[in-house]
């Protein structure tokens, strides 16, 4: 693990989920805390600094699973926006709600529930200043409800708001919470000039484009796909069935089904507010057609 300048005081630390830094007169802010306490722990021996601040740009337990450590640690004051401010600090609401009841056993765990931790400050878009440093909070919500960005000296630490040729490869229907807005997102992403870009997962750039266009493909790719598997009427089952195997996607566990079943009905909730699909009910199974 090492820490990686992209300008004087900002910097990042490459990791599955890559954590931002940004250094002040006498402390580090740190963007996101990464899956467990392994990875603050790390980090916080390698900082010039201690990290007295952490922003959270959502909810998702590989990007809050440190807060706990970090808050116990060095007494970390945590901001986050909101709405996901409240999931951070009840994150049993995250298997909750792509479960949609009490989580089994199965699915109390570390990749979708980490440990809950207070949210010190809940923020939304515009500026907060952190001893006499300006970091701009950028919305980009679509892969969770009130996902943002934070910009600071030209660079912008954009989450999930688009994801690495890798990952698009490895996962092929990548979790999103709003195909509209996740949409939105990429055209807003388009239209920035920040000099570097780094999102959680994959390799910084200086040139967005690129990747904004693989990502908005590959979205299109999965609305198309379901638009001709709607053709005759399919239950939500037989659907993702029949995009797995188009995907090549293969199930093995009960948490990688769930985040799979929530992004289908994300472009299932997507399609039938276009009035490109319907729904009714036959046989008492709901069934999905094209219009």
């Amino acid at each position: 693990m090492e820490i990686k300048r992209l300008t004087e005081r900002v910097a990042y630390v490459p990791n599955p989920v890559n954590i931002g830094v940004v250094y002040t007169e006498s402390t580090a802010v740190l963007v996101d805390s990464g899956l467990d306490e392994s990875v603050p722990r790390k980090i916080s021996r390698l900082l010039e600094k201690p990290p007295l601040y952490l922003i959270n740009t959502h909810s998702h337990a590989d990007h809050c699973g440190g807060n706990a450590f970090l808050k116990k640690r060095f007494s970390t004051r945590v901001f986050a926006p909101k709405m996901e401010k409240e999931i951070i600090e009840n994150t049993v609401f995250e298997p909750f709600y792509l479960y949609g009841a009490h989580p089994p056993g199965e699915l109390r765990n570390k990749f979708l529930m980490a440990d809950p931790s207070a949210v010190d400050e809940a923020i939304e878009e515009g500026t907060i200043t952190i001893e006499s440093v300006d970091l701009e909070i950028v919305p980009l919500s679509g892969h969770s409800p009130n996902q943002i960005g934070v910009a600071v000296d030209g660079v912008l630490f954009c989450a999930d708001a688009v994801f690495s040729e890798e990952t698009l490869r490895k996962h092929r229907i990548f979790v999103i919470y709003s195909v509209e807005k996740f949409l939105e997102t990429l055209d807003f992403l388009e239209k920035t000039n920040y000099s570097c870009y780094v999102p959680s997962h994959g390799e910084v750039t200086r040139d967005i484009g690129e990747l904004v266009e693989k990502n908005r493909k590959t979205v299109e790719n999965i609305i198309n796909a379901v638009l001709e598997i709607t053709v005759n009427p399919v239950s939500t089952d037989e659907l993702m069935k029949q995009l797995f195997n188009r995907f090549e996607i293969t199930l093995e566990n009960l948490t990688q089904y769930i985040l799979y079943r929530s992004t289908v009905h994300a472009y299932l909730s997507f399609l039938l507010d276009r009035k490109e699909i319907e729904r009714e009910f036959r046989d008492n199974v709901l069934v999905w057609r094209r219009c």
